[in-house]
């Protein structure tokens, strides 16, 4: 598994917490049920799952600073996933530069969803990238 398609069982680990808020760990473990070939890149997919849903909290917040006029509930599923692995990898991995994690998140929003939808995570994501860090 490429860290390319390890990013996007993340995603899609992330999108599938929408709809079955467990812990991490057992999203993990439902994924693993179905996908056995995570060996390379098994500990950035599970740092990503991890740290997204522990920060969970200030990633939303940040979302939902900057989509302005959108709430959350009224993002896309795909969107909101697209978007939280992005802002994930811009804040709390440091080892990937931003221009990658908006790219790969940009991407992902195209490959599941619309055109549309991948502009609208550009933007936000280039917005967060924008503001200071500690």
């Amino acid at each position: 598994m490429t860290r390319k398609e390890a990013r996007e069982a993340g995603f899609i680990i992330i999108f599938e917490y929408k709809f079955q808020p467990i812990a991490a760990d057992s999203l993990l473990e439902l994924y693993y049920t179905y996908r056995s070939d995570v060996t390379e890149q098994k500990d950035y997919l599970e740092n990503l799952v991890r740290t997204t849903l522990t920060n969970l909290s200030a990633i939303d917040a940040l979302i939902e600073k900057h989509a302005t006029g959108w709430s959350l509930s009224r993002l896309s599923a795909v969107s909101l996933a697209a978007l939280r692995v992005g802002i994930c990898e811009l804040l709390y991995d440091a080892s990937i530069p931003d221009s990658i994690a908006i790219n790969e998140a940009v991407q992902l929003a195209k490959d599941y969803e619309t055109e549309k939808a991948a502009a609208f995570v550009n933007g936000i994501l280039a917005s967060v990238s924008k503001e200071p860090r500690s």
